[in-house]
């Protein structure tokens, strides 16, 4: 589907604030609530709007601590791949995970209490992937930019 740059001030607004009315968003963006409304069910329709979620500040609910994981694996096959894929979705506290290309394999940004959790998390869950041969772990220290997967129209 080809985006044009009403349904960017369309997404730009919804990036901002999805709560918002269909009212307030025609307003915005200067057409009436119908063709706004059509524009957002297309929008749904067709994957580009995937779904609407809060964005937590997750130290505020005790989870200090973001690590990103770059694992390396013994080998690759297609069915080790896909239950290694399956077996990560499952675990809540990783947010987000990649097979990647160069160094490593595999990265994994997983949300933590503390190092503690961490300890738990690699020893009693991540250890469960026998083909792993290497873990290298980064801790933020201090966020800079986090807009989660927000990518804004005006870079479309």
């Amino acid at each position: 589907m080809n985006i044009d740059n009403i349904d960017k001030r369309i997404l730009k607004e919804l990036l901002i604030n999805s709560k918002q009315s269909i009212k307030d968003l025609a307003q915005k963006v200067e057409l009436s609530v119908t063709p706004v409304h059509e524009r957002i069910k297309k929008l749904e329709s067709t994957g580009i709007i995937k779904g609407y979620s809060a964005n937590l500040d997750i130290k505020k609910i005790g989870f200090n601590l973001v690590v990103y994981m770059n694992i390396t694996l013994i080998r690759h096959q297609e069915e080790l791949d896909s239950e290694i894929a399956n077996y990560i979705n499952g675990l809540d506290e990783v947010v987000e995970a990649y097979f990647v290309s160069g160094d490593f394999d595999l990265m994994v940004k997983a949300v933590l209490r503390d190092m503690s959790h961490y300890q738990e998390f690699v020893l009693h869950k991540m250890s469960k992937i026998d083909i792993i041969s290497n873990v290298r772990s980064y801790f933020v220290i201090k966020d800079i930019k986090d807009h989660n997967e927000r990518i804004y129209p005006d870079n479309l």
